[in-house]
């Protein structure tokens, strides 16, 4: 059993995170993209409720020993829990060939639905100029981008199952 130590935030699951797919995903792109304004933002893990939404600084979760997939799964695996989105600033590869850093909104859905937006970035860390953003989504047919997605599926093929310990703090 894997362990390692992250901040949660709990919200309220209010009309700001709706449930519509398009809409969700639209209201994610435009948070990341103010983060994008002031410079690189960390990295997150939504985890959306019927009455909350539970946030997870993902940098804790990026060292050595901890399979990243493997934890976003175990956040998949929670009761209720209705879609996951992952924000940030990743690094696209393509042949093990980096191919630059994108700002990224992806969420995906227990019945394997998922919506992304990405927008490459310059080496600084902000927008290309000219470069637009990209919308897939996967009820349009598009493949599903590499190295995001399926946590819901392998938590349910893996038995991975999450037990928080800790302190509450508000």
């Amino acid at each position: 059993m894997a362990k390692f130590k992250v901040r949660l935030t709990h919200v309220p699951r209010d009309p700001t995170f709706p449930r519509a797919d398009d809409a969700l995903g639209e209201h994610l792109w435009s948070m990341l993209s103010e983060k994008l304004e002031a410079g690189v933002p960390r990295p997150a893990l939504f985890t959306f409720f019927p009455e909350a939404v539970q946030i997870v600084d993902v940098p804790p979760l990026l060292v050595p020993g901890v399979d990243l997939h493997h934890a976003f799964s175990a956040f998949a695996s929670q009761p209720q829990a209705e879609a996951m989105a992952a924000l940030g600033v990743m690094v696209r590869r393509q042949h093990n060939k980096v191919i630059g850093q994108f700002a990224v909104a992806f969420i995906e859905w227990p019945d394997g639905r998922w919506w992304s937006c990405s927008r490459p970035l310059d080496a600084a860390g902000q927008p290309l100029d000219g470069a637009e953003e990209d919308v897939q989504r996967a009820v349009d047919g598009a493949p599903k981008p590499g190295g995001l997605g399926a946590w819901f599926r392998r938590a349910r093929f893996e038995g991975i199952t999450l037990k928080l310990e800790g302190e509450l703090v508000n």
